[in-house]
């Protein structure tokens, strides 16, 4: 069985879940089927380093376009150029699987198309996105999907998001959830290197874009009583607008940012903290909820239905957009402590999910169609 997988998202970000989820399962899925053999194309810079297996072979896309001097004379046919190229490294596609990370579509017809579908924010929130990009984004993401003969879905959540907005049909709609690193883990010992804080603290990890309502969590944050406590942020740095409401709030001193932290560090991150808050206005899965569990940690998350879908009753569920209720969130997880009932149900909640199960299920959808 052969597949070629577009590694589109191995040029658009340098961290992050989608570049995860094909990380862990593809070589995961050649362990599991001995015949199964993966082409992963790239096209242009790497952000990401890419999976590696004895049955994973890397093609690249040359950027044709440096090579076409003077750019402005060859720009109309760029595009045709690079099909052309995309096709003669590929050789013919007929016979074999295209699964795309991000929205892609063989030049072929007849071959079969799998898509991944993580979430449909743009769909759900429209306000809050806009311009021509995201319109022409949208509408490549629509046709991509409504032209798959299947369509992984990381969690119901998403599925159901996918049938309401754009009609897909149910048998076509499959649902595969993800994972999280065996890294992540109860430590025995915990080891509090490259934790800032001495102080009790709370952790959050992840963008902090508007739907991630992270401004909700430092509204919250200002406004609980005990002000012996810290707040870790895991993320990309201050934005100036950040940084006037950390002043205003009077929190510049209680909230500390760390950027570059690896997975050990992060494990030990979670461990330490009091809890990890994932504010999240909506999410397609949420594999923070699941390494924060693993490690132990209690959890505060808003009531949106991909966290009750992953994480079942294991955290202290808020409610979005209010943030009285995380104030009192705040203090009753602080009450419960780190061995409550609701931590050891996460123990085992977490138990559910690993990729090998991602892995094999993916390979099924390839197996029906192939």
């Amino acid at each position: 069985m052969q597949v070629i997988v577009d590694g589109l998202v191995y040029s658009l970000q340098a961290h992050g879940g989608i570049s995860r989820i094909f990380q862990e399962i593809l070589p995961r899925m050649c362990e599991l089927d001995a015949a199964l053999r993966l082409t992963l194309l790239t096209d242009g810079h790497l952000s990401a380093g890419l999976p590696t297996h004895r049955h994973i072979e890397h093609r690249t896309i040359p950027q044709v376009s440096r090579l076409l001097r003077p750019e402005r004379l060859w720009r109309p046919i760029v595009p045709t150029i690079r099909q052309a190229v995309r096709k003669w490294l590929l050789g013919r596609a007929r016979g074999k699987i295209w699964h795309s990370t991000y929205f892609t579509s063989p030049e072929e017809k007849g071959v079969p198309l799998v898509v991944s579908v993580y979430d449909m924010i743009f769909e759900r929130f429209p306000s809050l996105f806009s311009g021509s990009g995201t319109k022409h984004f949208n509408a490549l993401k629509r046709r991509c999907v409504l032209s798959a003969d299947a369509v992984l879905c990381i969690s119901e959540t998403t599925r159901r998001d996918v049938m309401e907005f754009y009609g897909l049909k149910p048998e076509r709609a499959h649902v595969i959830h993800l994972a999280h690193s065996p890294i992540f883990r109860v430590m025995e010992e915990k080891n509090r290197a490259g934790i800032p804080s001495s102080a009790p603290y709370f952790l959050y990890v992840g963008s902090r874009v508007h739907y991630k309502k992270f401004d909700l969590l430092l509204d919250a944050f200002s406004r609980h009583p005990r002000k012996d406590t810290a707040l870790l942020v895991v993320g990309s740095p201050w934005t100036p607008e950040e940084a006037v409401r950390l002043k205003t709030l009077e929190l510049q001193h209680r909230v500390t940012l760390l950027g570059g932290v690896d997975d050990d560090l992060l494990c030990r991150l979670y461990n330490g903290a009091e809890a990890f808050v994932y504010p999240s206005l909506y999410e397609g899965f949420g594999i923070p909820l699941l390494e924060a569990m693993a490690c132990g940690c209690p959890v505060i998350a808003s009531r949106i239905p991909s966290s009750v879908e992953i994480a079942g009753d294991c955290p202290l569920y808020v409610e979005p957009d209010e943030p009285d209720d995380m104030v009192r969130a705040f203090t009753l997880i602080l009450a419960e402590g780190k061995q409550s009932e609701r931590v050891k149900a996460g123990l085992e909640q977490v138990k559910r999910y690993s990729w090998d199960k991602t892995a094999n299920e993916t390979l099924n959808v390839y197996r029906a169609l192939a």
